[in-house]
């Protein structure tokens, strides 16, 4: 099973915080997304995206829960709805995403 982990940020502070992850991530074994740095798609803050397996969800998701950032952490089922809403957990404050915009793509 593959895993999406969009960590976002809403200022200069939390942005640099985030993109300090990326080095830890990458020794954890996960493929990372571009610094997206605006919203896109169905997401309403800058963010990049997190991509880890089965093998080291633990891992990955007690690292970033230690953060103070929002994170959203899916499943990667290619049903892309399902995955960020009913599939969508949340570290930090859960963001109103743009569900319209995947159901145009769907």
């Amino acid at each position: 099973m593959n895993f999406h982990a969009h960590v976002y940020w809403d200022t200069e502070e939390k942005k640099q915080s985030a993109i300090e992850l990326r080095e830890k991530l990458l020794t954890m074994g996960c493929s990372l997304g571009q610094i997206i740095n605006h919203p896109i798609g169905p997401h309403p803050l800058p963010m990049y995206q997190v991509n880890y397996s089965s093998s080291n969800t633990l891992e990955v998701e007690t690292y970033l829960a230690e953060k103070q950032l929002t994170v959203l952490l899916h499943e990667d089922t290619g049903d892309h709805i399902k995955d960020h809403t009913k599939g969508a957990r949340w570290i930090g404050r859960e963001l109103k995403l743009n569900i319209k915009w995947l159901e145009s793509i769907s």
